[in-house]
């Protein structure tokens, strides 16, 4: 028989393997069946290198496994399945935050550095934050502790981050803090090389494709199913209209979102859109477009749309022949501009709301967020495995006038 070499025996191997394959596994087949000739003492690692330089034809599927890529193509074996399923589902999640509000990619963020290891993580408000999203502290070892201020640019893939944005990030820094920048897209040369400049303040440049790694590494955004497939998690991005309908314990609606308009407006915004409803005739349609030309950080229709379903699963507007009115309670909360009234309201609608803020005036000692989850979670048949639900619940009670923020946690008021 004709001696192949390493490459052309790995093809032949994995042409009729069912499975994907390690680089010592090709190269016991390719030994046995006499395909290679070597008189090297380590023809695994030769064969290694052929598999993980050659990406035009094998790619790596697992830990050390490779498959043919015409193979991941066609999907032939479980493993194979999940491959394209995750990176199905990456490309989803890129879609997904392209297409959140600004706040909630903020929230995403802060999320995802609590997973990390982060402590004290805070998400800035809108104005007046000099260019700093996030706060958190990172200790290592249980003796350094990093203050590190964060900021996060969600731009389109092209649109990278220039030098200026460093520069502008340290310049918004205390003498203590470290700086850190997070992006969908990608940095130029220019901000790389800025970003370690001697004698200034580090700061630390994660970019679109790290980010998306993170996330599934630390599963913020995603959520693993027993076979290790990732799909998106709906609580934490699915804002479209439909998710009305997902209720939980006593018919009331699992999902609340903030509004557009910045971190402590929501009942402002709230108001301008039921007055714009009560004034106007609209369908869902006309709405969507009220959104985007009022509020400049609506940057996609499907986000515009998600919104309504904010007054909507308060049970303040809901639709009727394709046009959007004012419920009763809409109108009466309307007329009156009562925060009792409203906060009343999303209570009888909107699950674990007012018994969240009663746990916290009941509570001697502020609660963290991570306590209200655990709380959440073992009392209203959820499994909540990110804090973004609870995160909005209190923004929104914040809002009202029913919670307070301080530096150990939240109390209530």
């Amino acid at each position: 028989m004709k001696k192949l070499s390493f490459k052309g025996a790995a093809i032949k191997i994995l042409k009729e393997a069912d499975e994907p394959l390690t680089a010592k596994e090709i190269t016991e087949v390719a030994l046995e069946e006499g395909l290679i000739e070597t008189s090297g003492a380590t023809p695994e690692a030769t064969m290694a290198a052929q598999l993980y330089t050659d990406t035009g034809k094998f790619k790596k599927v697992g830990r050390g496994l490779f498959a043919l890529v015409k193979q991941t193509e066609s999907a032939k074996s479980p493993l194979l399945a999940i491959q394209n399923q995750n990176v199905l589902v990456k490309q989803k999640l890129i879609e997904k935050i392209q297409q959140m509000d600004p706040f909630q990619f903020e929230f995403l963020v802060a999320e995802l550095l609590r997973k990390i290891g982060y402590e004290n993580v805070e998400v800035t408000k809108r104005s007046g934050d000099k260019g700093i999203d996030v706060k958190g502290n990172l200790t290592v070892g249980g003796l350094t502790n990093v203050k590190t201020v964060i900021q996060v640019k969600r731009y389109k893939k092209g649109i990278n981050i220039s030098g200026k944005y460093i520069t502008q990030l340290r310049g918004s820094a205390e003498v203590d803090q470290r700086g850190l920048i997070i992006t969908t897209s990608d940095f130029t040369k220019d901000a790389k090389n800025e970003s370690k400049a001697m004698n200034k303040m580090p700061v630390a440049l994660v970019n679109g494709e790290k980010l998306i790694d993170l996330l599934f590494q630390y599963k913020v955004g995603v959520k693993e199913e027993i076979v290790s497939v990732f799909s998106i998690d709906s609580e934490l991005f699915d804002t479209e209209l439909s998710d009305s309908s997902v209720k939980g314990l006593n018919n009331k609606s699992r999902s609340i979102w903030p509004l557009p308009g910045g971190i402590n407006s929501y009942v402002e915004t709230l108001n301008n859109l039921l007055k714009r409803v009560d004034s106007k005739k609209s369908k869902k349609n006309e709405l969507i477009k009220w959104f985007a030309e009022n509020y400049k950080n609506v940057s996609s229709l499907k986000t515009a749309e998600g919104y309504l379903n904010v007054p909507k699963n308060m049970g303040l507007i809901n639709f009727d022949n394709g046009f959007c009115l004012l419920t009763e309670a809409g109108k009466k909360y309307l007329q009156t501009k009562d925060l009792e009234f409203l906060y009343k309201t999303i209570s009888f609608n909107i699950l674990a709301f007012e018994e969240i803020h009663q746990l916290l005036l009941n509570s001697p000692e502020a609660k963290t967020d991570q306590e209200l989850l655990e709380y959440v979670n073992e009392n209203f048949e959820v499994d909540w495995s990110t804090l973004a639900q609870i995160n909005f619940r209190l923004r929104w009670l914040i809002n009202i006038g029913k919670v307070d923020k301080t530096e150990e946690g939240y109390i209530g008021k």
